[in-house]
């Protein structure tokens, strides 16, 4: 195979270098980035305990009162378009490119922090389950990461996540402003 290609077992990851200079230019107001990132650890931190404390709350719920809990189709817990009872074929595009706009944000927010950082990155690129499309990855210079302070790598590894909460919000706010506001009543509803 190409060096460009490396494999594990039937995954495929395809890597490429590309992306690095913009990814520097990027990475100029360096102090900026610092301080989105300590908000993203925060938050990150937030997040965190509290979906810990969702899942224990709802297991307990279901260890006092298991009759309520009802059991699903087993097909219904995949969420593959066309496959699942309540996503139809039809919502693959969309589902798609949500996961495409989550995979670049948050590796490309995993890159940016490594540059901000000053670690060099070796490599980019996609993780191939046979060709469908499974993930992807910013791979850092893990020597240049382990000699950083424990700050600079816990700012690079919650960038992925601080950056899709932005998209997020981003989301919620065009779903919840101009879309809404601009629905109206049929008339004769």
């Amino acid at each position: 195979l190409p060096s460009f290609i490396g494999t594990s077992g039937p995954i495929l990851t395809l890597h490429t270098k590309r992306g690095r200079a913009f990814l520097n230019w990027l990475a100029g107001p360096k102090r900026f980035w610092r301080a989105w990132s300590n908000v993203g650890v925060g938050i990150a931190l937030v997040v965190m305990v509290g979906s810990f404390l969702a899942l224990v709350f709802s297991a307990l719920q279901v260890a006092q009162d298991p009759a309520q809990q009802t059991v699903s189709n087993p097909k219904n817990f995949l969420v593959i378009p066309g496959v699942n009872d309540f996503l139809p074929l039809s919502a693959a595009p969309g589902i798609v490119f949500g996961l495409a706009v989550g995979l670049i944000v948050h590796e490309g927010g995993h890159g940016l922090l490594s540059r901000v950082e000053d670690i060099e990155i070796e490599s980019m690129g996609l993780a191939l389950l046979a060709v469908l499309p499974i993930g992807a990855f910013v791979e850092p210079n893990e020597k240049q990461r382990r000699e950083r302070t424990r700050g600079a790598q816990t700012r690079m590894f919650a960038a992925g996540v601080t950056n899709n909460f932005a998209v997020t919000i981003l989301a919620y706010a065009v779903l919840f402003g101009p879309i809404i506001a601009s629905l109206s009543v049929a008339p004769g509803a």
